[in-house]
């Protein structure tokens, strides 16, 4: 039977053990809120690369599809020119979109291209989601109410979730949210659709080189 000194000691040491681990989390809470990333800061991360390209695999659950509908390629985002949306799995479609054109190319057909005064419906979706790639929270914030939290704090990167909530039509009449995860770059984009549809984006094998378009790539955005 333990004595009462013994008891006293072991009251001791839980009360230093409990005080220990409340310094702890206290110290790790501190440190998470001292790197909290804000949306400024988010949106220099991410626009700070002239170019990013990439793989992509996409994943889009639809009501009136038992399977989901799955797809893949690569991508490329250049500040000055704008998208280029390479897929090659289940099939070739090419999708180039920039600040006033769209291209899209299904196999070897040949190429569909509007401008923004062909189809403006279309460019304002695209638009929209142009600034998603870029990160460009001051356009974002005229469509979308956001809210930003970090998820992990590394020594490396940030890990970070933009979730955005559409604020009028024609975007509320479409979207109930948008969320973007990532760190260094878009990792993640999932889109929830009103009517239960979802769409989820991840990327991998981001790399800011080359830092200069290839001449295929040149030609690419020249339509």
């Amino acid at each position: 039977m333990p004595t009462m000194r013994n008891h006293s000691r072991f009251s001791a040491h839980f009360k230093r053990m409990v005080k220990a681990t409340l310094t702890v989390s206290m110290l790790a809470l501190t440190s998470i809120s001292a790197h909290a990333i804000t949306l400024e800061q988010l949106q220099t991360k991410l626009s700070s690369e002239p170019l990013v390209r990439g793989d992509f695999s996409q994943q889009r659950e639809m009501a009136m599809f038992d399977q989901p509908l799955i797809s893949s390629g690569q991508f490329l985002l250049s500040a000055k020119k704008g998208l280029w949306w390479h897929q090659t799995a289940p099939m070739p479609v090419s999708l180039i979109l920039t600040q006033d054109k769209l291209s899209q190319q299904f196999d070897n057909q040949p190429a569909q291209v509007l401008a923004a005064s062909d189809n403006p419906m279309v460019f304002y979706f695209s638009h929209v989601f142009l600034s998603l790639f870029k990160g460009d929270t001051s356009q974002l914030t005229e469509q979308f109410d956001l809210s930003l939290k970090t998820l992990k704090d590394s020594k490396t990167h940030e890990q970070w979730q933009l979730v955005l909530t559409p604020k009028t039509a024609p975007l509320n009449k479409v979207f109930s949210k948008i969320s973007i995860e990532g760190g260094q770059f878009i990792n993640k984009l999932e889109l929830d659709e009103i009517r239960g549809d979802t769409t989820l984006i991840t990327f991998s094998q981001q790399t800011t080189t080359p830092t200069t378009l290839t001449s295929e790539e040149k030609r690419v955005f020249q339509f």
